[in-house]
């Protein structure tokens, strides 16, 4: 009788317990609607030189995203191997403008999305049409940002699209 107790009551807490527990290590987007969200992007352009800046994808000119990391924050993400580093303003720019290109595909609107910490702290800002993103706690203030799928016209006419790739 006790056994079966347990499996009723205990073991359904010890699931809840270990997917809270397991995904507290992750951070999280979050997309709010700003009014003047392209105003916001020009001045993430004007103001390039106070982040970190990296675009994925497979060159400039056909990006998946861009991630903005604020310098002198005391908060950094660590993007994978797979994210290029921006070094001007004008390849900032172009990535930003193949980005908004992409909102001609039905379905697909790129939005500018906060990255926040498994604690809320604001750690940088992804442009893209893509709405998740993973990033993972390596210790109290930093986060690993993996690779973002391809953009959503790489799959190419007819294919049915998901936010997680092709069906």
């Amino acid at each position: 009788m006790k056994k079966s107790a347990f499996l009723t009551l205990g073991v359904p807490w010890l699931l809840l317990l270990s997917i809270v527990l397991g995904c507290s290590g992750y951070g999280k987007v979050r997309y709010d609607r700003i009014d003047q969200e392209s105003v916001v992007i020009d001045n993430l352009i004007e103001n390039w030189n106070d982040y970190y800046i990296y675009y994925a994808g497979y060159a400039p000119d056909n990006p998946s995203g861009i991630l903005f990391d604020p310098k002198n924050d005391g908060k950094n993400l660590k993007p994978s191997d797979r994210w290029m580093k921006i070094e001007s303003r004008d390849t900032a720019s172009e990535v930003m403008s193949w980005i908004r290109m992409q909102t001609d595909m039905p379905g697909w609107t790129p939005g500018l999305y906060q990255i926040l910490g498994p604690d809320g702290a604001f750690y940088g800002y992804l442009y893209s049409v893509w709405t998740h993103l993973v990033a993972k706690v390596i210790d109290e203030n930093t986060m690993y940002v993996l690779d973002l799928p391809p953009p959503p016209h790489y799959y190419g006419p007819g294919a049915e699209m998901r936010q997680d790739g092709p069906a």
